[in-house]
């Protein structure tokens, strides 16, 4: 082609591309030559080369989109596999053996959420820095001095045999996927990453993880003990109202713990876990699950929703596994060869976080003339050191930096667990992690398999049995009418203390003393009402022997949940669609009292009477377009931080732990909001004059103009984000976020989704946010996954994770499930050839 011979040319560029949700976009550009020449050179020479690259390279990366409708020849598999794609590309995976089946959800898993699970286990594994370098050096220190993977290797001997083989089949099939894929998604590419093959101790990585996520109280312990070095022990408790501490010897050691460590240990946990300052706490879920005297099948009708953070793509994916004798279909996690949540043709469950104390913090006395010894009844013992190498990838551009050499960590451990504090440095007192989490004999994976497999009450719960952690309750019914409820996991019994503070490592009176017997942990059988519902509020009464927890949720969403159910039953027998409109109630519960205390403020201004005239008349329910709801939940966090903020002030002074307070500050505590407010209280007045007043004026505040100053601030700040009239939806965002692009500008617009929410922390719909000054309300926490099951009408049964099947950019599945499962949509729950909807693809892997 002759370009440049032409006086004048009409130069037609047309690109066709789908990123994400973003249209086709079409340039067309009419150049000449004479009037132009400077500018006919650049787009010939620079930019239209410039083009046909950037084509060339997108046509190379849709290569990376799995080829789902084809026969393929593997290593591994006994006999053909067949993996039926539904119009969703949920894989419905059909085989002659349990072995065969599991390798085929192996290589599903791979070709649609490969980079997800090669992220996930370096995370675990602390080799992060291997591929975006020094920024992850921190995180990497602390997982490979917390030695999760040495834990799940250790655990690999606790399983039998079946479930080794399991995981042996199941990494074949990642691994089949990993030799047949020519071309492997962006991330990988962009990143220079080429994966290493999958092994079954990196299946119980991902189980460790999942611990992880849902662990919470090591951290609480850390807050907790500045909050009483801040504030002293009586107003520590009230800010959170599960703490109370009786024991001096355990105060005297919390004390002995230098405040630059608490402060980076809270700081290190909160990105390691990926929380946000601000954030409401509503990591949890709801299950909730009726009698078929309740249900218009007249069988159970069970539904779960689990909470986690908001990612993209999903925690979860959608699939269906058959093989010679297991059945199953639900939420799996990539990496993890069975259902995690669903059902199979007998059973149906669901799962909350049980929220309970399972991890608990050491103070160690380390030998004044060896660092590497330490104290137990007056006798110094040895350490067990490992020196851990972590590789750090060059700074880019790696041709114009020196190579960073690696770093030889040392891990060291006491009888204890690992000192987690030396991942910061090493202090006098070093703090050492106890954690179910780590316990070498991990039976977990061996429970998730056999849940799979279960075929009534009895089996189900043997297989709880062998649950270690994360520790979770579980909602159950079956096709003979029975429902059920259980708490799973170790559970530690102390010897002395309750786990809300430090304990001294070197007095063995402190030490754990066993687990809460499997058989005395809460469960409950066919209860009389019918009804039982579960969102990680506490599942015992006051007379149980045993310590589970001293972090429940508050009560708002079980009350709701419970509340909307006895309604229901009033007047009708309850069906699936019942349930799924009960899963997307906004009407929040919390919003009681802090209303009632609002509509008897005097407003001062013509604004806060404007706005104090819409709360009045407003009902609780927390939508996205409710102009009330951006004002009360502005308003709420402005209040709560100023009655709080105000009385950490010495804490910002404090420049080692002055951070650390202001983000709990941030956060919102409504019981201790509910507990101020609520006039009935005998302390009430006392302690209205003790948090409202403002430390650093001179006049006397009380809780009502405070709460006006709060008003104030909420309109400003709603003014400042969407202007006059904004609505909740305006100012608060479901944002999910890209694992490794979300942090990098302009590939966050690309990776990233956000859309409007409805709800907040504490509605049945939970929509816990982060709030920062330049993006406002984002919720950071949701419902990952919806299901509802009807065990006497299985057709009625229906589920759906948040963003979509596919982890690839490129895929139209990527995010094609963000509107219907924010609209309460669920997908048909197939089980069996015969029942899928809409077939897209089939997939044959032969032998």
């Amino acid at each position: 082609m002759y370009i440049g011979c032409f006086t004048g040319v009409y130069i037609q560029v047309i690109y066709y591309s789908r990123i994400g949700k973003y249209s086709a976009s079409r340039i067309v550009m009419l150049i000449n030559f004479n009037t132009h020449p400077i500018l006919f050179r650049f787009i010939a020479f620079l930019l239209l080369p410039l083009l046909l690259l950037i084509f060339a390279f997108f046509f190379y990366l849709n290569k990376s989109l799995p080829s789902t409708d084809e026969t393929l020849i593997v290593e591994g598999v006994g006999a053909s596999v067949e993996i039926i794609r539904d119009s969703n590309h949920i894989p419905h995976i059909f085989a002659s053996s349990d072995q065969d089946a599991l390798f085929g959800l192996g290589f599903a898993h791979a070709q649609d959420r490969m980079w997800q699970m090669e992220y996930s286990r370096r995370f675990g594994q602390g080799r992060l820095a291997e591929i975006v370098g020094v920024q992850a050096l921190q995180s990497d220190k602390f997982m490979r001095t917390l030695g999760l993977y040495g834990s799940a290797k250790e655990a690999w001997n606790s399983l039998s045999v079946v479930t080794q083989n399991n995981l042996s089949a199941y990494s074949a099939g990642i691994n089949a996927w990993l030799k047949s894929q020519t071309v492997l998604p962006i991330e990988f590419i962009l990143l220079g990453v080429s994966p290493e093959s999958w092994k079954p101790e990196d299946s119980l990585l991902q189980v460790k993880l999942m611990a992880l996520d849902l662990g919470q109280n090591f951290s609480s312990e850390l807050v907790f003990d500045l909050l009483v070095k801040e504030l002293g022990l009586e107003k520590a408790v009230q800010l959170m109202p599960g703490y109370s501490v009786d024991d001096i010897t355990t105060r005297e050691a919390s004390q002995k713990l230098e405040a630059l460590m608490l402060k980076q240990l809270i700081s290190v946990e909160n990105q390691i876990r990926g929380r946000k300052a601000g954030s409401s706490d509503s990591i949890g879920s709801n299950a909730w699950v009726i009698s078929g005297k309740h249900s218009d099948s007249g069988m159970p009708i069970l539904a779960a929703d689990p909470h986690l953070l908001n990612q993209i793509p999903s925690v979860w994916y959608l699939a269906e596994i058959q093989g010679n004798e297991i059945h199953v279909t639900g939420a799996t996690v990539p990496g993890v060869p069975f259902v995690i949540i669903g059902r199979n043709s007998k059973i149906a469950w669901g799962q909350t976080n049980l929220t309970a104390d399972v991890q608990d913090l050491f103070v160690e006395r380390i030998n004044p003339l060896n660092d590497n010894q330490y104290e137990l009844n007056g006798n110094w013992l040895e350490m067990d050191i490992q020196i851990e190498r972590i590789n750090v990838k060059t700074n880019f551009p790696a041709f114009l930096n020196d190579p960073i050499p690696s770093l030889e960590w040392p891990v060291r451990r006491t009888r204890h667990g690992p000192l987690i504090s030396d991942a910061l440095g090493q202090y006098g007192y070093p703090v050492a992690l106890q954690w179910t989490a780590l316990d070498s004999n991990d039976t977990t994976m061996e429970s998730l398999r056999r849940i799979n497999y279960a075929t009534d009450w009895h089996t189900f719960k043997s297989s709880i049995s062998r649950h270690i952690a994360p520790a979770l309750n579980y909602i159950y019914a079956d096709i003979t009418g029975n429902i059920a409820y259980t708490a799973a996991g170790k559970i530690p019994v102390r010897r002395d203390g309750s786990g809300k503070l430090p304990v001294p490592g070197w007095n063995e009176l402190f030490d754990w003393d066993g687990y809460i017997p499997f058989d005395i942990l809460p469960s409950t059988l066919n209860p009389a009402s019918g009804v039982i519902v579960n969102s990680n509020n506490k599942v015992h009464g006051p007379d149980y022997p045993y310590v589970i927890s001293n972090n429940w949720s508050p009560p708002y969403r079980a009350d709701r949940i419970a509340q909307l159910i006895n309604s229901l039953t009033r007047d009708k027998k309850i069906s699936t669609a019942d349930f799924s409109n009960l899963q997307g109630d906004t009407f929040s519960l919390q919003t009681n009292r802090p209303i009632k205390f609002l509509k008897h403020l005097h407003p001062s201004t013509e604004k806060q009477a404007q706005v104090l005239k819409l709360i009045a008349a407003w009902d609780g329910n927390v939508t996205k377009a409710s102009e009330a709801a951006a004002i009360y939940q502005s308003w709420l966090r402005n209040f709560n931080r100023r009655i709080i903020a105000d009385d950490l002030r010495g804490g910002v002074l404090h420049e080692r732990r002055g951070d650390i307070l202001q983000d709990f500050a941030d956060q919102l505590h409504p019981v201790f909001i509910d507990n101020l407010l609520d006039p009935s209280r005998q302390d009430h007045v006392h302690n209205q004059l003790d948090w409202c007043d403002q430390n650093h004026t001179d006049i006397l505040e009380s809780c009502a103009a405070l709460a006006l100053i709060a008003l104030d601030d909420a309109i400003s700040e709603l003014e400042r984000f969407a202007g006059a009239n904004a609505t909740w939806g305006d100012v608060h965002k479901a944002h999910y976020r890209h694992n490794i692009f979300s942090n990098i500008q302009l590939l966050d617009v690309i990776f990233d989704r956000n859309i409007a929410s409805s709800g907040d922390g504490f509605t049945v719909n939970v929509a816990g946010w982060s709030y920062s000054k330049d993006k406002g309300y984002r919720q950071v926490i949701g419902p990952t996954y919806r299901q509802v099951i009807d065990l006497g009408n299985w057709d009625r049964s229906g589920f759906i994770n948040n963003t979509g099947q596919s982890g690839n950019i490129l895929s139209k599945h990527y995010d094609d499930f963000i509107e219907p499962h924010r609209h309460m949509k669920l997908l048909p729950m197939s089980f069996g050839k015969d029942g899928i909807k809409g077939k897209g693809s089939i997939m044959i892997l032969s032998p």
